[in-house]
């Protein structure tokens, strides 16, 4: 089964200090609610990159890998796949637009 949702928030942070926090992967489980474990190839966030994560849920951790399919910093977008326990796998393209008032329109396609 098949479904796609559509989350978008707005946040009063600039995209820059978003983007950081998103391609950083030491910082991941502030927005993924995830412990970061490793990345490979080590170092910020880039096409071909694997990161595993240990994410908890009825008392245990559980493992999360997201794989970064590409990113460009320019215009602030990243393409992931993130394979959750129990089969589930997300496909991810996060984008960040600036707002009028300088703050950040995340959206997660």
């Amino acid at each position: 089964m098949i479904v796609n949702v559509c989350p978008a928030a707005v946040s009063a942070a600039s995209p820059e200090r978003i983007w950081s926090v998103l391609t950083t992967v030491e910082r991941i489980g502030e927005w993924q609610d995830a412990r970061f474990v490793s990345a490979v190839p080590a170092g910020p966030m880039k096409g071909g990159q694997v990161i595993d994560l240990a994410a908890r849920g009825f008392g245990r951790e559980w493992p999360v890998r997201i794989d970064v399919r590409d990113l460009d910093p320019q215009h602030r977008w990243v393409d992931l796949v993130v394979h959750l326990p129990l089969g589930v796998t997300n496909h991810e393209h996060v984008t960040l637009t600036e707002t009028k008032k300088g703050g950040t329109l995340v959206r997660l396609n």
